[in-house]
């Protein structure tokens, strides 16, 4: 047992010192662009937020008269990994951002989504600001979920249940799981008590829910949440107020909320999650969410693989794994496809898509590891199960679409696919995109064994 427990400490320090070395290079090496419109450079407040953003990361702008897709022609050019969409609350409404990702999948002739993307908007431009200026990686230890989730995956986690009244559990320092259970079925109280507490990092989300209010309570009466002037608040069932007050960053992932992605307004939820929730990063739907498979699949790929990716990398992967869905996946029904194709464009992510926000790791956690070895000629990924016959096979089935995603590796730089060749065994048909490896997840495989993929330079392009 002391081996094994070695051996998966070894591993898992060997992943991290190769995401950490992959991202130094990235960093290191990184394009990043602004788009934003003529009339919001035009306004003072709004400018600054731009000029801030140009300064942090070197940026080049581009400035659209009228539409995004304007921008288009530069960032062919360009070819960016980052791009960053400041816009004023009125200019990021559902309709607009729904034809963004079309275009962010026209940088380059594949299908795929060609860049790290993220809208940095705000109640006010000061929030905006208050956005770009974060800049320190945020390792996340604290993770509070109004919906069940594994707690194995997180250093301090505390559940809520949408689906059973007074159900709640706290897990803290890595100890052990406790079920706690709440003394009433009304939890508005406690959720924005654990909203704000200062040690709070990443905060998940289900429910019922619109652009002016959120339901906790799926299955049972509860309170709901709801914004007024930027500030986010409790309403709960006697009618008392609980504001949630808090500037420490966060995440927010509202996997099966409806709109909660949309600004549709000064009071939208989003935005009062940002200016009075310390927000800087959220995925969220722009209508109202039905099939799942970007909001939950994002638990998939960022919380339950702790220190593979960061916020911004897992909302791209799971692009990724949606899009090889619909081009791979074979006798696909027609809801699924019509799922697919609602949510490939349906939800937004928001903020500085360069800034870091990843798990603490966790000693044990990983499933399986990835290891990713590029040099100029050869680019080989070698899966390995860590947890027996379980390794590939569905964490948890809480939510919609849950699981299945292939495994996925980001590049540490740019290639031309077509310059190398699969040599591995392609029974599996990996696939190379210019910054990332996508290997299909074996089926129901009870059985596991490690998986490698290998390409090398065709002849014809070596030097």
């Amino acid at each position: 047992m002391k081996i094994l427990i070695a051996t998966r400490l070894l591993q898992l320090t060997t992943a991290l010192l190769s995401t950490a070395f992959a991202q130094e290079k990235i960093t290191a090496q990184k394009q990043y662009s602004i788009i934003t419109w003529k009339n919001t450079v035009s306004t003072k407040e709004w400018k600054e937020v731009i000029d801030a953003l140009q300064v942090k990361h070197q940026a080049q702008l581009i400035v659209c008269e009228n539409s995004l897709n304007e921008a288009l022609p530069a960032l062919q050019k360009q070819q960016p990994r980052f791009v960053a969409i400041v816009g004023q609350p009125t200019q990021v409404g559902s309709k607009v951002l729904q034809k963004l990702q079309p275009m962010l999948r026209q940088i380059d002739a594949d299908p795929y989504l060609d860049v790290r993307w993220g809208v940095i908007t705000g109640r006010t431009a000061s929030d905006a600001l208050r956005i770009v200026q974060e800049k320190k990686p945020l390792i996340i230890e604290r993770t509070v979920s109004a919906t069940r989730i594994p707690t194995s995956f997180g250093k301090e986690v505390e559940c809520f249940d949408e689906l059973t009244a007074r159900r709640h559990s706290l897990k803290i320092d890595g100890g052990d799981n406790q079920e706690i259970p709440l003394r009433a079925d009304d939890s508005i109280a406690a959720l924005a008590q654990a909203f704000a507490d200062p040690r709070t990092q990443f905060i998940v989300t289900s429910g019922h829910a619109t652009t002016r209010d959120w339901q906790p309570g799926y299955s049972y009466k509860n309170g709901t949440f709801h914004s007024r002037d930027g500030v986010l608040y409790g309403l709960d069932l006697a009618k008392k107020e609980h504001p949630v007050r808090s500037d420490t960053p966060k995440i927010y992932l509202p996997c099966g909320n409806c709109l909660m992605g949309q600004v549709d307004g000064p009071d939208a939820m989003a935005l009062a999650w940002m200016h009075s929730a310390g927000v800087r990063q959220m995925a969220g739907y722009l209508e109202p969410t039905w099939y799942g498979y970007m909001g939950w699949g994002l638990l998939d790929y960022f919380y339950e693989q702790p220190t593979r990716f960061t916020f911004v990398e897992a909302f791209v992967a799971n692009q990724h794994a949606l899009i090889h869905r619909l081009a791979a996946q074979k006798n696909l029904s027609e809801m699924d496809r019509k799922g697919l194709l609602f949510d490939r464009d349906m939800v937004a992510f928001y903020g500085d898509p360069a800034w870091s926000a990843s798990m603490a790791a966790q000693p044990d956690s990983l499933w399986f590891s990835q290891k990713l070895t590029q040099s100029a000629d050869n680019i080989l990924l070698e899966i390995t199960p860590l947890n027996q016959e379980s390794s590939y096979l569905t964490i948890d089935i809480n939510g919609s679409q849950r699981g299945g995603r292939p495994f996925v590796a980001f590049l540490p730089e740019r290639i031309n696919p077509e310059e190398f060749e699969l040599v591995s065994d392609s029974r599996y048909m990996p696939i190379l995109g210019d910054d990332f490896i996508l290997f299909p997840r074996p089926e129901n495989d009870t059985n596991p064994f490690s998986l490698s993929a290998q390409w090398k330079r065709r002849s014809s392009n070596k030097k």
